[in-house]
């Protein structure tokens, strides 16, 4: 935290405002917003909410360095959410740092949804290590999961260029819900001991599961297993529901 005064401090200066200004654009008074850039007061979660949802970054500010007798209510419900569920669930108030209840029907809520460390490789597979282990929590419009409940849902940072027809580039978030794992679509799976983001198409009569890639171009051979095969190599961690992508030209 010794730092976080002379961060906050550099956010307004690049912003080319007065503090008058760049406290009434995040909600909290211009006296309230000289004391976090002099350091005698530490900003409220949803002050930190704010700054992210306006595109600002802290960098090595993390939840544990927000002072704890200075978050809210809802925050202190998110946390908690967190911690029980796997997710947290917030509002923001016309893009600001006012935070106020939601319900898991409310589509129009923030989830905040677990990034586990493993990345899931959209080509030759990258080495199953850390789909356990939670790098951080992001944020993700509830309707974005397509009514999966975000306690099941998780994300991989996906990497490589073997979905590309579906518009799935390196570098995007994959969001999956680990219930669902039948059925014809878009999977995080592991064959081996390798992470992938694949297609995959159950063929009953055959007895056999093609394991495709959405790029036609480079990667046309699909991979065929028997289902004997698949009770040994072929594990299912969750189906794709979305992703976040960004223009990768």
């Amino acid at each position: 935290m010794e730092n976080l005064a002379e961060i906050l401090k550099q956010i307004r200066l690049k912003s080319g405002v007065s503090q008058a200004e760049f406290a009434k654009k995040i909600g909290v008074s211009q006296r309230t917003w000289s004391a976090y850039e002099m350091g005698e007061t530490r900003p409220k979660m949803a002050t930190m909410l704010a700054l992210s949802s306006m595109g600002y970054d802290v960098p090595g500010i993390t939840r544990e360095a927000i002072a704890p007798d200075d978050v809210d209510d809802i925050s202190r419900e998110s946390e908690k959410n967190q911690k029980d569920n796997g997710f947290g669930i917030f509002k923001l108030k016309h893009g600001t740092g006012v935070t106020f209840s939601a319900k898991e029907s409310d589509m129009d809520a923030l989830v905040l949804l677990p990034v586990f460390s493993q990345t899931a490789a959209a080509g030759r597979g990258q080495p199953e290590t850390q789909l356990q282990e939670i790098d951080k929590y992001i944020p993700i419009v509830l309707e974005m999961l397509g009514g999966a409940n975000p306690k099941n849902c998780g994300i991989v940072r996906v990497v490589g260029d073997s979905m590309t027809d579906m518009n799935l580039f390196n570098g995007d978030f994959a969001i999956f819900d680990r219930t669902q794992i039948e059925g014809d679509g878009v999977y995080v799976i592991s064959i081996g001991t390798d992470v992938r983001v694949k297609h995959l198409e159950y063929r009953p009569i055959e007895r056999k599961i093609v394991i495709s890639s959405e790029n036609a171009k480079r990667y046309p051979n699909p991979e065929i297993i028997t289902y004997e095969q698949a009770e040994q190599l072929l594990r299912i961690h969750g189906k794709v529901v979305s992703w976040l992508h960004k223009n990768p030209y």
